[in-house]
């Protein structure tokens, strides 16, 4: 949770370079983007689903997590900034603004 408010400071401090700045809410919204497997997870708890749709469910959404973080950390080591993400990397543009 600390570490949850230290990136949406970093997201909004303007001493920070535009790349920083984009990375650390890139960051938080990928981290909001998987609150939504779980929702979906707990309230179907009361049916029983059997292991051939959990297992590759769950695997899906560690492969496109673990993908999407694959991705921020190489396109920044390689100078470039990462905004390939489909839907995150728009919102992270959209909440940064022009500047």
């Amino acid at each position: 949770l600390l570490f949850f408010f230290l990136l949406a400071w970093a997201s909004r401090n303007s001493r920070f370079s535009r790349s920083v700045r984009f990375s650390a809410q890139q960051a938080i919204l990928i981290d909001i983007a998987l609150i939504f497997p779980e929702l979906i997870g707990g309230s179907l708890s009361g049916i029983s689903l059997s292991r051939a749709v959990l297992e590759p469910a769950s695997n899906f959404v560690y492969y496109t997590y673990m993908v999407m973080v694959v991705y921020s950390i190489t396109s920044n080591l390689q100078g470039k900034k990462p905004n390939q993400i489909p839907i995150i990397s728009e919102a992270a543009e959209m909440a940064l603004g022009p500047y």
